[in-house]
Formats: structure tokens, sequence, C-alpha cells
């Protein structure tokens, strides 16, 4: 029987890859995110962060969840600190958390009725390679006139403690957890379920997106288009 954790990372190859690739990932990957997005995204991981980390303390007592109470490992915090640099100390009112409500929903049906599956969100969202998180920042800093690391702070995962070796750990836990097939196959499902939210969140961001820079400056050029005069010389 392979680990869970290499169960899981198999369970969600192609869900991963599909976030991925949204325009909105690619576009932060490179730092050509504008502000109001970038409010956005942070708003609503915030929320969700702070949900799974609720529901894992809640259930702390729970056998099955206890092991992954890691608290070096949260992320609402720093998502907190991001926020209140961006809107000012009255962020929580004016943040835009709308498009991350039916995953938060679904954390929290789970820590009512079924916390043994809060594991699948555990490895998604702390031991998963979501696009953005882990990048230096510096890019989005650069677009939005930021000051040092002040609001890019989950981007960098900045910590006083070593995220990875916490990681590793939180990998370790979750493949000593004795299960059965059927266990192991819920959380399997429910990690799908969680990196398809995550994959609505960025498709949400992403659209209308404005035109990418180097798409302008294709425009400009006169590459991106066939020219008119080209066009009517081969139709004669």
């Amino acid at each position: 029987m392979s680990p869970l954790t290499e169960l899981l990372r198999q369970a969600t190859a192609h869900e991963l890859r599909a976030v991925a690739s949204t325009a909105f990932a690619q576009r932060l990957a490179r730092g050509e995110v504008d502000r109001t997005r970038y409010v956005r995204l942070l708003a609503n991981l915030q929320a969700l962060y702070a949900e799974l980390e609720w529901a894992l303390m809640w259930n702390r007592q729970n056998p099955a969840v206890a092991p992954l109470c890691l608290p070096e490992l949260w992320r609402n915090e720093l998502l907190q600190d991001d926020l209140r640099t961006l809107l000012g100390p009255g962020w929580y009112a004016s943040a835009p958390r709308q498009d991350g409500v039916a995953h938060v929903e679904r954390l929290g049906l789970l820590c009512d009725e079924a916390p043994g599956l809060l594991a699948a969100h555990a490895w998604v969202l702390y031991a998963t390679d979501l696009p953005g998180a882990g990048q230096s920042g510096a890019g989005i800093a650069r677009a939005l006139g930021l000051r040092g690391k002040e609001g890019t702070v989950f981007l960098r995962h900045a910590t006083h403690l070593d995220g990875a070796a916490y990681r590793a750990h939180l990998l370790d836990t979750l493949d000593q957890l004795r299960l059965d097939e059927a266990s192991r196959e819920a959380l399997a499902e429910e990690a799908r379920l969680a990196v398809r939210g995550v994959h609505a969140l960025f498709e949400a961001l992403g659209r209308n997106l404005p035109m990418a820079r180097e798409q302008r400056e294709r425009v400009r050029s006169g590459g991106w288009w066939p020219r008119p005069l080209a066009l009517a010389r081969g139709m004669s």
C-alpha cells in the first residue's frame, strides 16, 4: 500500500496542474496582478485558512485530527498582516471574500460532521505548491508599490520557524495515520474537492483580466493580428 501522501499527490495531480494553468496563477507568478485582485486573493485565502485552522483546533481532541494541529504551519495570521497593510486597521469589514464562500462552508460542514476529512484540506493548503505561495514576493511588491516585505508576507511564507521542517513533519504525520482503504479513498476524494475549490477561486480571479504586458507589446508592434493591408493582398 502506497503512503497516504503519495495517494493524495497522484489523486490531485490533474487538479493542481489546472490551478497552475489558470490565467490568474500565471500572472501572479510573473508579479503582474493588480491591487484589487491581489486583495481578493488574500481575503479569500484568509477566510479559508481561518476556517480550517479553527476546525482543526476545535477538533484537537479527536485522535485523527490532533496530530495535524501544527500552528507552526498556519497562515491565517500572516494573511491578516498582509490585509491590514493593504486595507488598513479596518481590513476585515472591507475584505472581499465572496469567491471562496462554498469552500469555507465545506470546511465548516466537515468540522461538525466529518473532522477526519480535514486532513485532506490540511495537506492541500500546507503541503502542496499552490500558485504564488513560496515566491519572493518581489514582483508583486514592485507592481503594487509596496515596501520591503509588507503586504507579501503570505507569499514569502515568512516565519521565524523552519517551515520546511514542519511541512515534512506534516507529511510524515499523514503517512502514519492508520486508515483502512475506504478512509484513504475518502481522503483522496476530499483532496480533489479541496483543490477544485482553489481552482474555482483562481478562475474567478482570472475573469476579465486586462491584457498582459507581452500581449500589449505584440499589439503595439503589429505582431498580434495580421495587418489589414497584408490580409487585403492575400485575398486579391
